[in-house]
């Protein structure tokens, strides 16, 4: 049983309350309604995750790439959680190897997901703990959900966890990187692989569930853990030359945009008859297209939400702290 109910609240105006009744265990957590596009809470005991609550109510089906072939025969584990340490119910799903969850097509199948366009905003937070794999600091990117194809010049949004490394560059630990991009590839000429960016500092480990947001106002990007920005101060990567990517929290999408083409942000009018506008959990189709996996991201996620406006920083706060992922005021 399940049931959706509105209640009251000081913290943040225009709460959705979602409370999930499952084998007498009862659990409510406050959403901001305004602007929600979807939001999964990953309690079904078997197949597709199907949005909860929001504007759309998106599936995340599973799929499998085995080396050779994507394929649907190996579901996607559910892990109790006992005792209870993320907030939406008495399980969380377990994203393995080789595993992922998609939105097919959100160019068609799910616009509101797809956002993109001059005027747009954006919000995606997310409670996940990601697999002891990724402690040691040897995964070079994981893609942990958005809309983001690496070659096929369709990038969108993206949250990456963990991601310890840019171009030659690399640093320590396990951070969050929240990327978006208006012209769908590369923001600036000079730099292949860049896209306007905001890079955490915060060590995301397996040693506990973690909030990770990221936020786009339309000018800059923010990255958040737990309710709080993930601060980093500018660090220009390859100063004296023409590239001028540079590690910082929050960016300014101004000072990496070249806009090459005018009144986008997104895929836009991307073709649809590819996965290139699929909105992806664990990782991505490799290289654009579905040949293989990119950037595979594994570990236990409990719920994920996207907006079409950007969150302020007391609603990620108080978000954070009404799910336990922040001390209390």
């Amino acid at each position: 049983l399940r049931s959706i109910r509105i209640l009251p609240t000081m913290a943040v105006p225009c709460i959705l309350a979602v409370t999930a009744v499952v084998s007498a265990t009862v659990v409510s957590v406050p959403f901001p309604t305004d602007g929600l596009v979807s939001f999964w809470d990953f309690q079904e005991p078997s197949g597709s995750f199907t949005s909860k609550v929001g504007r759309e109510r998106s599936v995340l089906d599973e799929t499998t790439w085995n080396g050779t072939v994507w394929s649907s025969g190996n579901p996607v584990l559910r892990v109790p959680d006992t005792p209870p340490t993320q907030p939406f119910g008495p399980t969380s799903a377990f994203i393995g190897p080789g595993q992922m969850l998609h939105v097919r097509n959100t160019f068609t199948a799910a616009p509101l997901l797809n956002v993109h366009g001059d005027d747009a905003e954006l919000s995606v937070v997310a409670w996940m703990k990601p697999s002891s794999r990724d402690d040691n600091g040897t995964a070079d990117f994981g893609h942990f959900a958005g809309i983001w194809s690496e070659t096929l010049s369709v990038r969108t949004y993206v949250l990456f966890c963990p991601q310890h490394s840019r171009g030659r560059q690399k640093y320590p630990g396990n951070h969050l990187d929240a990327e978006v991009s208006r012209t769908g590839g590369t923001m600036q000429p000079a730099c292949r692989w860049s896209t306007s960016y905001a890079l955490g500092t915060a060590v995301i480990n397996s040693s506990s569930w973690h909030m990770i947001a990221m936020t786009f106002d339309g000018s800059a990007i923010r990255a958040y853990v737990n309710g709080s920005l993930d601060y980093r101060p500018p660090h220009r990567l390859y100063p004296g030359t023409p590239c001028n990517e540079t590690w910082q929290n929050p960016a300014s999408v101004a000072t990496w945009s070249t806009r090459t083409t005018p009144g986008s942000w997104g895929p836009g009018g991307a073709p649809v008859s590819n996965r290139t506008t699929d909105f992806t959990v664990g990782g991505q189709f490799g290289l654009g297209n579905e040949s293989g996996m990119g950037h595979p991201w594994s570990g236990l996620v409990g719920g994920l939400a996207v907006f079409d406006r950007a969150l302020g920083a007391d609603e990620l706060l108080a978000l954070a702290r009404q799910t336990g992922m922040a001390p209390p005021a």
